[in-house]
């Protein structure tokens, strides 16, 4: 059975002067806890001391777990200096501090997405997941991250934005996109689930989360193609208290925060599996014994113009329907009415922050010719490759009457019901052809 699984991050790491954000986290509480959320507390040795009762009785309460971040004062749990025994030690110097303080805590998520070493680092220290990867993102924060797959999936041992082809630590997104506007727009950042960014765009208010709401049931709809949808949703907890220490936002700006969170937790309940993200990436581990093909069909989702002093270089659509794909060898993005991917992530080809995997030709498929007889259909097509590479095809038409009951050379192929047909092939050098048969049910 499918499974839309739904993970809440709290990022409450930050200390100084023998205080942290507790009354951040105390309103995060206060507005999710009532819709039984499961809160993940990303939590340093300093923060974890000083919030040690709060977070002691929300686990009790409410199943709450923490996730570690370091170094212990960074504003945004990223890269840290040392080498790689260094690193380690880091690591263990905090999880042995958080745990001195919660003595219950069991850190299986960790924090330092970016450092080149951490797919090395959890292999050795036993962390089960990374938590804060950002699909598309190009150095907001310090980030960039463009190339790597939405959702979860295994980190290759020497490339931590590339998937798995076997088990491994699992990568998790920060906060989850609109992909489709994430992709088109170039701006992910702005079509985020964390609350201050529609709030900022003009693209939620208050009550009004129109946006928002078709944003969710995008990620709900698709737990028809997937075994499970997974949707993060973070807030910092320093971003939901004014006064001392911490002034990034009004009081007015902090209550539609929490009114935003609320409206979106209540709307998405009735079809959430709530999980921390320890539990998440276990029910991820026990599904998959690799990365796990994702298809994602996704439809725009009209709104209010956009605010421009935050989104003053970003397009707002309209965009076609787009349909998203990712296996451990490629990710591709289809437009409606296209069978070629407008984008084709390789990951058989080095990152770098120019191309990000992307194949810079795309070739045109042929068709050669497509046969219905009474209750079947034969198809072939053929593409001429400037060099191999991963390729796919989205048919788009209403294939819900038939079955793929033969395709040599095919890698995958999947009959989303009413909406295309998906073909997944791996490319050589020259003249490739391919023929379909498809039986009906």
């Amino acid at each position: 059975m499918s499974e839309f699984i739904y993970t809440f991050v709290g990022m409450a790491n930050r200390f100084h002067e023998e205080t942290t954000c507790l009354k951040g986290m105390r309103l995060l509480s206060d507005t999710l806890h009532p819709h039984s959320v499961k809160i993940t507390w990303i939590v340093s040795p300093g923060s974890a001391k000083l919030a040690a009762k709060e977070l002691t009785e929300w686990h009790e309460r409410y199943g709450d777990d923490i996730a570690v971040a370091t170094p212990e004062q960074s504003a945004i749990p990223s890269t840290f200096s040392g080498n790689i025994q260094e690193k380690k030690k880091c690591f263990m110097d905090a999880c042995a501090a958080i745990k001195e303080a919660l003595p219950w805590a069991n850190p299986v998520i960790a924090t330092g997405h970016n450092d080149p070493d951490i797919v090395q680092l959890c292999e050795e220290l036993g962390f089960e997941g990374v938590w804060g990867f950002c699909w598309e993102q190009i150095e907001v924060d310090g980030i960039t991250d463009r190339g790597c797959p939405w959702g979860f999936y295994y980190m290759d041992e020497k490339d931590r934005l590339r998937p798995r082809t076997s088990r491994g630590p699992v990568a998790m997104e920060w906060t989850s996109r609109d992909l489709l506007k994430a992709f088109h727009s170039g701006n992910p950042c702005v079509y985020s689930s964390d609350p201050n960014d529609p709030a900022r765009a003009g693209l939620c208010r208050w009550e009004n989360i129109d946006y928002w709401k078709a944003f969710a049931d995008n990620y709900i709809r698709n737990t028809r193609y997937n075994e499970q949808v997974f949707l993060v949703q973070e807030q910092e907890a320093h971003e939901m208290e004014r006064g001392g220490t911490w002034f990034c936002y009004t009081e007015e700006d902090i209550r539609e925060a929490a009114v935003l969170l609320e409206e979106f937790v209540k709307h998405i309940k009735p079809h959430a599996t709530m999980m921390t993200l320890a539990e998440a990436v276990r029910a991820y581990k026990a599904q998959n014994e690799k990365t796990a093909s994702s298809y994602m069909l996704w439809e725009d989702t009209p709104h209010a113009p956009l605010n421009p002093d935050y989104a003053w270089d970003t397009c707002a659509g309209p965009w076609p329907k787009t349909f998203m794909h990712y296996d451990c060898g490629a990710q591709m993005m289809f437009v409606q009415g296209q069978v070629r991917p407008v984008c084709i992530r390789n990951y058989n080809r080095p990152w770098d922050n120019v191309g990000y995997y992307e194949e810079p030709v795309i070739p045109r498929p042929r068709l050669e010719y497509n046969t219905q007889y009474h209750w079947s259909r034969e198809l072939s097509v053929s593409v001429e490759a400037p060099c191999d590479m991963p390729y796919g095809m989205a048919l788009w038409g209403d294939y819900s009457l038939y079955q793929i009951v033969e395709a040599p050379g095919l890698v995958e192929g999947k009959i989303l019901q009413r909406e295309l047909l998906f073909l997944r092939y791996d490319l050589k050098k020259g003249k490739n052809t391919f023929v379909v048969k498809l039986q009906g049910k």
